[in-house]
């Protein structure tokens, strides 16, 4: 009986398939990782278009914008408009008369993911020292949700959003303590009208910058904690423009002040949601005098291109 010879593939026709093939995946995969930023990125996006409107219809509703903080260690701006966020049931499980620290653990620790950038990272709480600054009611460790987005406190003009001369659009509230160091009065300084430099040139908030390294880290130094609570402002307000206040150079730089400085996990660019509804990327490049006149909301100062 005569054998057939079946027709196969030579072992260097294989390895010159393979290499092929891998050619094509080294050439398609910056495709397929660019593809997956862009949409990243337009979540990103989005995320800040939310949070714009939510500070609006907070502004509607109550003829004001939500401040920085109702007080020292008061809910921050983030708790103000969770109920334009469709967030109600964790607004309301809030008692906003008492400090961050008297809130119940699930309020403290309960997770949104429209505070968070794909980009950088899913949600997780805080790491290091979310502990009171004054030591009440107590000094133990109380982790809370993070967040990567910040409210403009202006550019520095003293002490990060509690000064009476911010200049940006979400800063402190007039606030009145009771003798217990409950809340009895708060309302923001700022309104939409006090926009004088416009709208469209004015932004409400934006990415903040955080090192990897830093991730979930609090207290006086640091500013990545958790965004709920209003001890500690850098984890949840930064600054933009003079005298230092550039973007952050991407996920590793630790440089200057990096706690209180806007910045994105997207490569080379920051974005922003501004007074008037819009949001915008801005390169991380932008020079200090742009971001100066982005921040400060009455300095008469308008920005051209950027």
């Amino acid at each position: 009986m005569s054998m057939r010879r079946r027709p196969g593939f030579t072992l260097i026709e294989l390895l010159v398939v393979i290499a092929v093939i891998g050619v094509l995946v080294a050439l398609l995969l910056p495709a397929v990782q660019s593809a997956r930023e862009a949409a990243r990125r337009a979540q990103c996006a989005n995320h800040l278009k939310q949070i714009g409107l939510a500070i609006h219809n907070f502004e509607n509703a109550n003829q004001t914008l939500p401040s920085s903080r109702l007080g020292p260690q008061h809910a921050s701006w983030v708790v103000q408009i969770l109920p334009y966020l469709e967030q109600n049931n964790l607004y309301n499980s809030w008692n906003l008369v008492n400090t961050y620290y008297l809130q119940g653990t699930t309020t403290q620790v309960t997770q949104l993911e429209t505070f968070y950038c794909p980009s950088r990272r899913s949600p997780m709480l805080s790491t290091q020292y979310e502990v009171s600054s004054t030591g009440l009611p107590d000094t133990l460790e109380h982790p809370g949700s993070l967040g990567d987005y910040a409210a403009n406190g202006g550019q520095y003009s003293g002490p990060i959003v509690d000064d009476p001369l911010c200049s940006g659009a979400i800063c402190q509230a007039d606030s009145k303590q009771a003798d217990t160091g409950q809340i009895a009065e708060t309302k923001s300084r700022t309104r939409l009208r006090d926009m004088t430099d416009g709208t469209s040139n004015t932004f409400l908030a934006g990415e903040k910058h955080v090192p990897r390294s830093k991730y979930g880290q609090s207290g006086f130094s640091w500013g990545d904690g958790a965004i709920f609570n209003g001890d500690f402002p850098r984890n949840y307000n930064r600054l933009a423009g003079f005298p230092r206040f550039s973007l952050g150079q991407g996920p590793d730089d630790l440089s200057g002040p990096w706690h209180c400085r806007f910045g994105s996990d997207h490569p080379g660019i920051c974005m922003f949601t501004f007074s008037d509804g819009h949001v915008a990327v801005l390169k991380s490049s932008t020079p200090m005098e742009v971001l100066n006149k982005l921040s400060v909301r009455n300095d008469g100062q308008i920005v051209g291109e950027y």
